[in-house]
């Protein structure tokens, strides 16, 4: 993500100071990169996911997560666990809870399902949740208690 940054500044120092025109044989083309969707583009202090990586950040009003993980399964996942070996949490933000860096096969990745879950108790509604790429980009946000996953924390 840095490394796009860097090169689409250092590209537009150069085409500002270039003064010369295509040649007819030759045309002119122009290179837009698709900025990928991430509140860690917008939001400091959180987690940047890698090519390969997708973030659930998962808040509750207690702030107790001990022992809460996530099954995961299905689409792009890199390895399902069972339902009695859950995925555990990378860390915990402050403002937006225990946050889940979910490893994908690679970085084509588009969708896989989720339940965030204690034993046999399920959060979020208790539903099977299916985290796309395309809708929420690679970091989602949800809360105890709610159905809802959100690209924006704020929303």
């Amino acid at each position: 993500m840095k490394f796009r940054h860097l090169l689409a500044a250092f590209t537009a120092i150069a085409v500002v100071g270039c003064t010369s025109t295509p040649v007819a044989d030759e045309p002119a083309t122009e290179e837009v990169a698709m900025e990928e969707t991430s509140a860690a583009n917008t939001i400091p202090g959180l987690y940047t996911p890698g090519p390969t990586e997708a973030v659930i950040y998962y808040k509750r009003a207690d702030n107790e997560y001990t022992d809460w993980g996530l099954h995961l399964w299905s689409g792009d996942i890199k390895e399902a666990t069972s339902w009695y070996d859950a995925y555990p949490l990378t860390g915990v933000s402050a403002k937006y809870g225990a946050y889940y860096v979910v490893p994908l096969k690679d970085a084509n990745w588009k969708e896989f399902k989720f339940i965030v879950h204690m034993g046999n108790s399920k959060d979020l509604g208790g539903l099977d949740h299916s985290y796309s790429r395309a809708k929420f980009g690679v970091d989602v946000f949800t809360t105890e208690g709610s159905t809802d996953l959100k690209a924006d924390p704020a929303n």
